[in-house]
């Protein structure tokens, strides 16, 4: 059995479901991450947090993915 499921609403009466292990849904979530990022990137996105002048005028330490969101890093299990 799946540890997450993932919903995506595709249109008003449709959806994919995804049962995903948990390492499977964190990969998932940085590569959705890491694609919003680049897309931002690519529209100029600069103002927002992390960017040029994002919030209180502080950006992103320069150790931190281009896409300015925090790596989990690779899963490891207990």
């Amino acid at each position: 059995m799946a540890d997450v499921s993932v919903r995506f609403a595709m249109t008003n009466d449709s959806e994919v479901v995804l049962n995903l292990s948990l390492p499977q849904a964190l990969r998932l979530m940085e590569a959705i991450a890491r694609k919003v990022g680049e897309t931002l990137s690519e529209r100029g996105g600069s103002g927002g947090v992390g960017g040029v002048g994002g919030v209180g005028g502080v950006g992103v330490p320069s150790s931190a993915p281009s896409n300015g969101m925090p790596s989990l890093g690779p899963y490891t299990p207990s």
